[in-house]
Formats: structure tokens, C-alpha cells, sequence
């Protein structure tokens, strides 16, 4: 990995602008798909490479920040129906099951600003 691809702290959003229970999804490079996402569930706070580890790169929502089901309980891929839990980001149900969701480092800035190790 050459030094201008070596990760670096990227300043995501701030902290109330993610909903108490949800996923929100963020395009950093400007490709029109999210790179990674974030799940929040209370205190809990996530987030996650936009790629199911049963087709690499294929992109999880059907549209913009549908990362979870239903019920918020569990991270769906919609291409293949795989369930991942919230907090590990493990297949739990679908081809995928045992592998995980690709994690991505967070750390809340100044109180309030969610940054992503990117």
C-alpha cells in the first residue's frame, strides 16, 4: 500500500445526524454507491464496508441507506437476502453464513463528529 492509500480519519458527520435506530450510508469517494455505512442502535455504533463478503463489491441497500431490515434487527443484503447481525456485522442467515461484513473503524471527534479510518 503506497502512502497516498494508506488510510486516513475522514470526518463522516455529526453524531445527531444519524437516526437513534437506523443505518445511514456515505459515498466518499464519488462513485454514486456508498462505501461504507453506519448502523446505530442506541449507544451502539457501527459501521461497515458496503460490500457482502458472499460477492465482493456487490452492493448491500436496494436504495439509499435500506441497510437494515424490517425490524432494524439485522444488516440485509439485498441482493442475496443475507442477515448480519447489528453489532459484529456476522452472517447469521444466507450464502454468506459464518463470514462477516468488512468493519471499519469509528471515533467520535470533539464530542460530536463521527470519523470514519478510511
Amino acid at each position: 500500500m503506497s502512502t497516498s492509500d494508506a488510510p486516513a480519519w475522514i470526518r463522516l458527520c455529526e453524531l445527531n445526524e444519524l437516526p437513534q435506530l437506523g443505518a445511514r450510508g456515505f459515498d466518499l469517494q464519488g462513485r454514486g454507491t456508498d462505501d461504507l455505512f453506519i448502523v446505530r442502535c442506541g449507544e451502539l455504533l457501527r459501521a461497515y464496508r458496503n460490500s457482502c463478503p458472499h460477492w465482493p463489491e456487490a452492493s448491500m441497500p436496494w436504495r439509499k441507506h435500506a441497510y437494515l431490515d424490517s425490524n432494524a434487527e439485522h444488516i440485509v443484503c439485498h441482493g442475496h437476502g443475507a442477515r448480519f447481525t447489528l453489532e459484529e456485522g456476522l452472517c447469521v442467515l444466507g450464502p454468506c453464513q459464518g463470514q462477516a461484513l468488512r468493519a471499519v473503524p469509528l471515533r467520535i471527534e470533539e464530542g460530536r463528529y463521527v470519523s470514519a479510518l478510511f
